[in-house]
């Protein structure tokens, strides 16, 4: 059906809800009770939303024949719940979406869903000739052998000097340190705060914002499988939950990053421009989300079967007319509903109304997953503290992996 087609992905998300089985959109050209034939359907037309729709019984919901609403759809308390409006959540509802019948969401196949849009340097002066200078660079990782020869060659002539009647030549070492080797390395009590406070900002902005997007969207995949059916759909594109989960592995990675490299700095200003940066980089999906909203809410599906009408990819915004036909009939068949309605159903293509306690939460399953952007950021940090100190300090007790004691745990 198309309006199942369009529930599955993103750019259907908003086609779904005007959109009703594909028995009521092949006749909806002759007949004017599609979903199809809907506000969001007549691009050109100036037609008005309907304001008189149908109400034939005296149910808490809209429709034309009772017998078309399947019971599993009435079963309440209802609640309402969002995606949010990011690059994520817009790729998955195109991927469910997409259906043999109504378009690819390969983009070499339809050319319409793509839319392409050193911590330190320091300066080393060093007489190679000097072997226990050498060896103490070798020692610090700047040499790869503390021998006369490594340093010549990894360093630059730069002047002579008179050493005791002795011409000596010295050399110029330059070296860049990643942010990885200087973890904690250096800064005092007020960089430390500056870098706690720091850090809480930009993991605020991951869990509070961008975390929460991941669990509505793995929240919106279980509804999806439950609804699609019950519209006489088949579950498509099930690789689609990959999104959120790929969207997961990106905020983790940016968290973790974010925390090494605030760490690693001890000047101020370079400390709060860096969780500036961060913090825009976690929000890249929804800074960018909104010409993909606008480009795919404003493109008409290509080469749809015959008698299918005008429709767009996506219909982002709750509107009358995604439930109700222009002479003012109900869809019966559509995936969307109203307002006022005690229905389970799409009152956008980002936002659902439901019965949480009528089909299966597995994405609560998925609680290990905010444990992890809890205590992964924390072991990297800790580990990069280690790291760098033991690169600093190489022959301390507690650099060396025989001296660690791991509690044990007798069975």
């Amino acid at each position: 059906s198309k309006t199942g087609l369009k529930f599955g992905s993103l750019i259907l998300q908003a086609a779904m809800g005007q959109r009703a089985s594909k028995r009521d959109g092949r006749r909806s050209i002759a007949t004017p009770g599609s979903s199809f034939l809907n506000g969001a359907a007549r691009p050109e037309s100036k037609a008005e939303e309907p304001t008189t729709p149908s109400i034939k019984v005296q149910y808490p919901f809209r429709c034309e024949d009772r017998s078309k609403i399947p019971d599993e759809l009435l079963e309440g308390p209802f609640e309402d719940f969002g995606i949010s409006e990011d690059v994520y959540a817009t790729f998955y509802l195109l991927a469910r979406n997409a259906t043999p019948d109504m378009y690819s969401i390969s983009p070499f196949k339809n050319p319409d869903v793509l839319y392409p849009p050193s911590v330190q340097n320091s300066t080393t002066w060093i007489d190679c000739g000097n072997s226990t200078a050498v060896a103490a660079l070798h020692q610090k990782g700047l040499l790869s052998f503390p021998s006369r020869e490594s340093c010549e060659s990894a360093a630059s002539p730069a002047f002579e000097v008179d050493v005791r009647g002795q011409t000596v030549m010295m050399h110029t070492l330059e070296t860049s340190t990643e942010f990885y080797h200087q973890v904690f390395a250096s800064g005092n009590a007020t960089v430390f705060l500056l870098r706690f406070i720091c850090c809480t900002w930009v993991f605020s902005q991951v869990y509070l914002q961008e975390f929460r997007s991941v669990r509505a969207l793995l929240r919106y995949h279980d509804f999806s499988r439950w609804f699609l059916p019950l519209k006489g759909e088949e579950v498509r594109n099930s690789w689609a939950i990959c999104i959120p989960i790929i969207q997961y592995m990106v905020l983790q990675c940016i968290t973790i990053v974010s925390f090494l490299v605030i760490c690693a700095f001890d000047e101020p200003f370079d400390i709060v421009m860096n969780s500036l940066a961060f913090t825009f980089i976690a929000e890249v999906g929804s800074v960018f989300n909104d010409p993909l909203v606008h480009r795919m809410a404003n493109t008409c599906i290509k080469d749809l079967p015959e008698g299918y009408p005008v429709i767009k990819y996506l219909y982002p915004e709750y509107q009358l007319s995604n439930a109700v036909n222009d002479d003012g009939t109900y869809t019966d068949g559509g995936w969307y509903i109203c307002e006022e309605e005690e229905k389970a159903g799409l009152l956008s293509d980002y936002r659902v109304r439901h019965n949480e306690a009528a089909y299966p939460q597995q994405h609560r399953r998925a609680k290990f997953l905010e444990i992890l952007i809890f205590a992964l950021p924390a072991f990297c940090i800790l580990l990069g503290a280690w790291h760098s100190h033991c690169r600093e300090e190489p022959n301390a007790k507690e650099c060396h992996l025989e001296h660690l004691r791991f509690p044990r745990f007798d069975l």
